[in-house]
């Protein structure tokens, strides 16, 4: 087995020199990985979690020669007595966990990979994606032999499933970075996918006929995207959470990317142009007074409770995180919130450092303002999806005018040159959505 000392040796040519492409900025993805290289391991808690999925560098990418040495050198330290076909597959799946690991490592989560046997026979996406047990199993024992990884084995997960969590160590995160916007998954189906429903829920969602409306517009979706680039570029899959009843949200690889400490997804480009993002204001909010009780919200609905509260502007960040998780927090119905459910936002809330008197001084000035606001009886799935219907009608639009949109949570991230255009379409589409009653979109500029 190479040792570590000699291994980092031989990497030394491999050493991350380039710029990224299709980056407006390429110092600010530098900075985000000094900032990173400090930090602790990620939380080992669901949302920081990725799974394995393919992925590569196109050719004309920067880092496409890197990649190829990288994904050579690890392949002949484990190809032991494989043929050329089987060294061929190893390779394919070498390159698979590399570009995997560069994402996880700029998203600051931990990799899931399966270490059963078992798995690879019944995982649905195993299965499709054609991942095999032996490939990874070798290539996870080198990595942690040869301390290129931290490994957490086996946690037991809503679908039954054993998932491994790996995340890189500095030593070859330093070599994966320059791949992390470059690296992109392959634009194909399903594109309509369930997260943890029942057996009759996923069977629906995975065997919708063909002629399906929502089926027709995700593939209409991807196929126009496929000719086009972004960053972190990959399929737009409508994701729903248990069931099939009120739609599903969009889901991308594009989202992950970091923008709140550090500004990057901004700074990315569609298509070589710059980008604006056109936002949704408190969207979550205003779909709940707009689709229960057909009513606006006005203009500044997080500085009105700022006000109340007698809280500066600058503090509106601490209303969203309150809105966000007591609209969030329940059982999933429109019925009266529970006091658990309140005490779950309280929680959520004070995990973020709110105190639990700014919390309740919070609460106090959202029902002075708006009193029919259905906190705490889990409103936030019923935003996603609504949200994901709205964004997927503009994506549609866009279509028709030869025009990239690219969800970004509640936002579309388009050229700047189609700023415009976004505001107008994202306007009309979430009236008509929620009967003629209105809305207020921001555009947020580099």
């Amino acid at each position: 087995m190479t040792t570590t000392a000699s291994y980092a040796l031989d990497l030394e040519d491999f050493l991350a020199a380039t710029v990224p492409m299709r980056t407006e900025e390429p110092t600010t993805l530098t900075i985000l990985c000094r900032k990173l290289s400090g930090h602790p391991l990620p939380t080992d808690e669901k949302d920081h979690h990725s799974f394995l999925t393919p992925m590569l560098v196109q050719t004309s990418c920067h880092s496409s020669d890197a990649l190829q040495q990288l994904t050579n050198y690890f392949t002949e330290q484990t190809r032991g007595n494989r043929n050329k076909p089987q060294t061929e597959q190893l390779r394919r799946h070498w390159g698979y966990v590399l570009l995997n690991l560069s994402r996880v490592s700029l998203q600051h989560r931990w990799l899931l990979v399966s270490l059963g046997r078992s798995s690879y026979q019944q995982d649905y996406w195993l299965r499709r994606y054609e991942l095999s047990y032996r490939q990874i199993t070798d290539i996870v024992d080198f990595l942690e032999a040869n301390d290129l990884i931290v490994k957490k084995k086996g946690g037991k997960f809503n679908s039954g499933a054993t998932y491994t969590r790996i995340h890189p160590t500095f030593v070859l995160k330093q070599h994966l970075w320059q791949f992390y916007l470059d690296a992109e998954q392959p634009i194909e189906g399903p594109y309509i996918t369930i997260n943890k429903g029942t057996d009759a829920a996923k069977e629906v969602i995975y065997n919708l006929p063909a002629d399906h409306p929502e089926r027709m517009q995700m593939e209409l979706i991807n196929d126009f995207l496929r000719g086009h680039t972004w960053a972190c570029k990959g399929p737009v899959r409508l994701t729903y959470n248990t069931d099939i009843v009120g739609g599903g949200r969009l889901v991308t690889p594009y989202q992950s990317l970091p923008d709140r400490r550090i500004r990057l997804r901004i700074r990315t480009l569609i298509d070589d142009q710059p980008i604006c993002e056109v936002d949704y204001n408190a969207n979550h909010l205003r779909l709940n007074l707009a689709l229960l009780h057909n009513q606006h919200a006005g203009d500044t609905p997080y500085e009105d409770i700022c006000d109340i509260a007698g809280f500066e502007h600058s503090r509106r960040t601490q209303v969203k995180a309150f809105i966000t998780r007591a609209l969030g927090s329940g059982n999933n119905t429109l019925l009266q919130g529970s006091q658990d459910s309140r005490e779950k936002a309280m929680r959520a809330c004070n995990s973020t450092g709110m105190s639990n008197k700014v919390f309740e001084t919070i609460e106090h000035a959202t029902l002075k303002r708006f009193p029919k606001l259905g906190l705490y009886k889990g409103w936030g799935l019923h935003a996603q999806n609504l949200e994901g219907q709205i964004l997927k009608d503009v994506m549609l639009e866009g279509i028709k005018e030869d025009i990239v949109c690219l969800p970004v949570h509640d936002a579309m991230a388009v050229q700047q040159q189609h700023q415009g255009w976004a505001r107008e379409v994202m306007l009309e589409t979430w009236q008509e959505h929620l009967d003629g009653v209105g809305t207020k979109v921001k555009v947020d500029l580099p």
